[in-house]
């Protein structure tokens, strides 16, 4: 008996010590950042700027891979699947983090069980945007439109939250629209410009620079309360669309599995890199506003978002696919 407890606590100490000298040379290479979306996204936008966070903090390259399609879902299962050694980082967005699990039937991961969170490092609400030739300038005068012409208004999606935003309010407004759907939020919005669609809920890191430059036209926020960062511009609720209140965010999560002082040393780099002030900055022009959060708080936030987006997608009459 005392010479398994003396094995067990010499096999713990050693464990200790591996985990420590790992910690100590790392990181041994470059940095590989998987992005679930194209180049150009909010989601691209933040990691570029981490990416070039952790090239300062260790002095080693950090290469953004992006590999959109599926939702997000393609990109989250390499990032599950590759090596736990603190080299492979995935930014995400709630889509892969929370809304894949409640609007699609099976996934290539699982983001509570092949991930550990590490924090959230940016957080928006969903712009409702239009085609600037659109005879709506309110929500109500676009709904009034869709009834008008019930099948033949179309909005496009480039993730599972913006779609689900998208039938949230037709459920709530009472219209009859066609989806769309799109690889990523910038495909949606370039053919929203474009004429080929003619409204998408987009986040503002994507979209705001286009309602500032008069190219797309904001309708409302999808909010509680006025975004601090466009007090300008109405929420839907204020509008008479009740309780739409959707928020979108980037976090980043790492493969299971990583050892836990390699964990602490980027979660340290990472707070410092997105509490810089030209991030804070670069995020604030686009319209996002930083949120750093400890793990245990992300994990509860990726919980509660699934149970979230399940309750909506009841109230929206979506199946999950």
């Amino acid at each position: 008996m005392i010479d398994r407890r003396r094995l067990l606590l010499a096999s713990t100490a050693a464990l200790s010590i591996s985990s420590a000298a790992k910690a100590d040379s790392f990181p041994n290479g470059p940095f590989r950042i998987i992005v679930p979306f194209g180049p150009g996204s909010a989601t691209d936008q933040s990691a570029r700027n981490v990416a070039e966070g952790l090239n300062r903090a260790f002095g080693v390259a950090a290469v953004v891979e992006n590999k959109p399609g599926a939702n997000g879902a393609i990109a989250a299962e390499v990032a599950a699947k590759a090596k736990p050694d603190g080299q492979t980082i995935f930014v995400c967005s709630n889509t892969a983090a929370a809304s894949n699990v409640a609007m699609m039937k099976s996934l290539p991961y699982d983001p509570l069980k092949d991930f550990d969170p590490v924090t959230i490092i940016g957080r928006a609400p969903v712009f409702m945007i239009v085609n600037v030739k659109v005879e709506a300038k309110s929500a109500p005068e676009f709904a009034a439109l869709c009834k008008r012409q019930p099948g033949k208004i179309n909005f496009g999606s480039g993730s599972a939250s913006t779609r689900i935003s998208g039938e949230l309010f037709k459920a709530k407004a009472g219209v009859d629209m066609v989806h769309v759907p799109y690889k990523s939020t910038p495909a949606a919005l370039q053919d929203l410009m474009a004429g080929h669609v003619q409204m998408c809920f987009a986040d503002p890191v994507t979209s705001l620079p286009q309602v500032k430059a008069g190219t797309v036209r904001c309708l409302g926020v999808g909010s509680r309360g006025r975004y601090k960062l466009t007090p300008d511009i109405p929420t839907l609720i204020e509008q008479g669309i009740p309780d739409f209140d959707l928020m979108t965010w980037t976090g980043i999560l790492l493969p299971r599995g990583v050892p836990q002082p390699i964990q602490s040393k980027l979660r340290e780099a990472i707070l410092k890199a997105i509490t810089d002030p030209t991030y804070v900055e670069r995020q604030a022009q686009g319209g996002s506003e930083i949120a750093p959060c400890s793990p245990e708080e992300m994990r509860q936030i990726m919980v509660t978002e699934i149970q979230l987006y399940r309750d909506m997608m009841k109230i929206a009459g979506i199946e999950p696919e």
